[in-house]
């Protein structure tokens, strides 16, 4: 672009018009005015987005989080139209800016290619590059999934093949109380084998593969169960999500729990509601125990006698798991990314000199 605010045209294209309208699409899509004008439409788009999808539906969010997003685009975006139409925009001004970070970098290693100094320009277009088409990729190939995972408990993980044990889980507080950070220890199991194992923690998922487990974001603690001695069957192990089989072919089940200090009606925590249900699953019985002071601890429930041994505490969370074959270009493109940023900058402060250097070059 000249003095005039006009795009120069390559010299020798007078003549030739195709040629001419060619050196100016490609001098407008890499020049870095280009890409800073689609930023700033992205952005708008998103923040404006964001608040009516907002003020439509405070969940919007956590509703799409569950797909995959193209899936989400093709399947849920359309029934929601228009309201979904800023994230049609924001798809094609993403790919607008992928292509004006492509034709950056050719136009880079084709034009500028003793420029030792502009090298951090093109590693930053490298790692923008590698993020957007990690999140493509994962977008386009991977899928979601959410387990629910109590200390000590190994559950498989649906589509995926795999299955997750929480070994243990802490919770990082502040002087004050108030929680900080989560940390989760991990193993990850394929066909029984251990395969990964590690923590989980805030802004840190345990990334194996392309295998990615966040750190919960919705977690408890306190009692999940109960040990309880039967009249027929001996002591048996009952908790949230795990029954405990009778002899009698019925089973015992958890129908809910109070926790210390929680209150409801005339019941008192800590204790557990216990459903005793028969083969078809139907209730047949339900008792509240409880080790509280002046609660029953005892009770006959469809025949057998059922005294409380002791509760169970544990700590339970909810874990989102990801099938992402895109997040390793997204780490690759941001360590990229980094480092160009670092490069551009010694080069502003003259640390990195190009000796030959154009002095009409605009830095692209």
């Amino acid at each position: 672009m000249n003095e005039h605010g006009t795009w120069n045209m390559k010299p020798g294209t007078e003549n030739r018009p195709h040629k001419a309208i060619a050196a100016r699409l490609w001098a407008v899509f890499v020049h870095p005015v280009t890409f800073v004008v689609l930023s700033i439409m992205w952005c708008l788009d998103l923040a404006g987005g964001s608040i009516a999808a907002y003020f439509n539906d405070p969940q919007f969010w956590q509703k799409m989080d569950a797909y995959p997003f193209n899936l989400w685009l093709k399947q849920v975006a359309p029934r929601t139209f228009p309201v979904s139409l800023w994230l049609y925009i924001l798809v094609f001004l993403s790919y607008l800016m992928i292509l004006s970070l492509l034709l950056c970098t050719i136009n880079w290693f084709w034009k500028r290619k003793k420029r030792l100094r502009g090298f951090g320009e093109v590693l930053v277009h490298l790692g923008f590059l590698l993020i957007f088409a990690g999140f493509v990729g994962g977008s386009a190939m991977g899928y979601r999934s959410s387990v629910v995972l109590e200390e000590g408990q190994t559950l498989p993980v649906k589509r995926m093949g795999i299955s997750v044990k929480l070994q243990g889980f802490d919770v990082v507080q502040s002087p004050q109380g108030r929680p900080l950070d989560t940390i989760s220890d991990l193993t990850v199991f394929v066909d029984g084998r251990k395969t990964a194992e590690g923590k989980a923690r805030t802004n840190h998922p345990l990334i194996k593969g392309s295998t990615v487990i966040y750190p919960p974001d919705d977690y408890e603690f306190g009692v999940t169960g109960g040990v309880v001695g039967t009249s027929t069957s001996g002591a048996v192990t009952v908790r949230t999500g795990q029954d405990a089989l009778l002899k009698d072919g019925r089973f015992l089940s958890i129908g809910g729990v109070l926790q210390e200090g929680q209150r409801r009606g005339g019941a008192v925590g800590p204790g557990i509601l216990l459903l005793l249900r028969d083969r078809g699953g139907s209730v047949a019985g339900s008792a509240y125990l409880s080790s509280a002071p002046g609660m029953q601890s005892a009770t006959l429930l469809g025949g057998v006698q059922i005294t409380l041994g002791q509760l169970l505490d544990s700590s339970r969370g909810v874990f989102r798991v990801h099938y992402d074959p895109g997040v390793w270009l997204v780490i690759l493109g941001s360590v990229i990314l980094a480092l160009g940023t670092i490069w551009a900058l010694a080069g502003f402060l003259g640390i990195i000199k190009d000796p030959d250097k154009d002095p009409r070059d605009n830095g692209y």
